[in-house]
């Protein structure tokens, strides 16, 4: 089978031709439809995280896939592939067949696309939690979402607005993702000081929600209410932020992580009641596909900021 395989870290993965893995008892032996590619994913191929998988390596954390062999689910059956270490220190999802562990495995809406299947957990469970559990929006408030335009942004935003948000202000570094943003979105273009500009020097927003870390969101927590919140998910732009301590203690401003790997349990939850909103279309999720073949370049235009949904790649 082709597998989409890390050799070195730091460098791109590269597709070889590898033999279809054994499954044992507990296990489940899958054809994969279509597998996610996530910036956790990048994260463990730069071998900077705390989590370092032994090389040669498949990653990828997320896939819809079809069952071929199992004692548990009947062949056949459509399941999402999520956790129990894979894509993280057990080989992943980026290849034509894997085998995971019973327990990582739940079954899939069929009204849902393989793309859509392999990729909603993620971006829709970080979105409300962020939203709802963490920044604890309510009716009435005016929200920042940074990076609206992408996957995890796109979601906050949207589960801003079914919060009752009275303006959700969509922050994009580039006019050209101003198509990517959902209905009701109010859009603002750009970063560091050209934002600080554009949004001016005054608190405009009760809730900040920020998917890009680096020169956006060191411009936008000061746009927080004093007692406000600001909830921080990603770092595609810099994982680094300076705070003017005095003026941010004065501000009085929370800010509280995001972190969904502590989050297994509220997504399994939360999943049910977001599939049934993606399927009466209150929730938009749009996706990209590539071939495997391609996953170095879907990899780079990721962190450039270039996609237009959701990666997945498709064996």
């Amino acid at each position: 089978m082709r597998a989409a395989r890390l050799h070195e870290f730091g460098q791109s993965p590269t597709v070889d031709d590898v033999d279809i893995p054994v499954r044992e008892t507990g296990q489940s032996l899958l054809k994969v439809e279509a597998a996610a590619l996530g910036h956790l994913d990048i994260s463990v191929a730069s071998g900077t995280f705390d989590i370092k998988p032994t090389l040669p390596h498949i990653g990828g954390t997320n896939a819809a896939a079809i069952v071929v062999e199992s004692d548990s689910i009947a062949v056949g059956t459509r399941v999402l592939v999520r956790g129990g270490g894979i894509g993280l220190f057990k080989n992943g999802c980026w290849a034509e067949f894997i085998v995971v562990p019973d327990t990582a495995l739940t079954l899939v809406d069929p009204r849902l696309s393989p793309s859509v299947a392999a990729t909603f957990g993620l971006p829709t469970s970080t979105g409300y939690v962020a939203v709802n559990d963490v920044a604890q929006v309510k009716p009435g408030e005016r929200v920042i979402v940074s990076g609206a335009s992408g996957s995890v942004g796109s979601m906050a935003a949207q589960f801003a607005l079914l919060a009752g948000a009275s303006e959700v202000i969509g922050v994009i570094p580039r006019a050209d993702q101003i198509g990517l943003l959902p209905t009701g979105v109010r859009p603002v273009v750009g970063r560091g000081e050209e934002l600080a500009a554009t949004l001016g020097q005054e608190p405009i927003a009760n809730v900040l929600v920020d998917t890009l870390g680096g020169d956006v969101v060191s411009q936008l927590i000061p746009r927080v209410f004093p007692g406000g919140r600001a909830a921080l998910i990603g770092y595609t732009l810099g994982g680094s932020l300076t705070l003017d301590l005095p003026n941010w203690l004065l501000s009085d401003v929370k800010i509280l992580p995001v972190n969904m790997m502590r989050q297994n349990a509220r997504t399994a939850e939360l999943i049910p009641g977001i599939v049934e909103r993606l399927v009466a279309g209150e929730l938009t999720l749009a996706t990209q596909e590539f071939p495997l073949e391609d996953i170095a370049t879907a990899l780079r235009l990721m962190q450039d900021g270039m996609l237009t949904g959701r990666a997945v790649v498709v064996p």
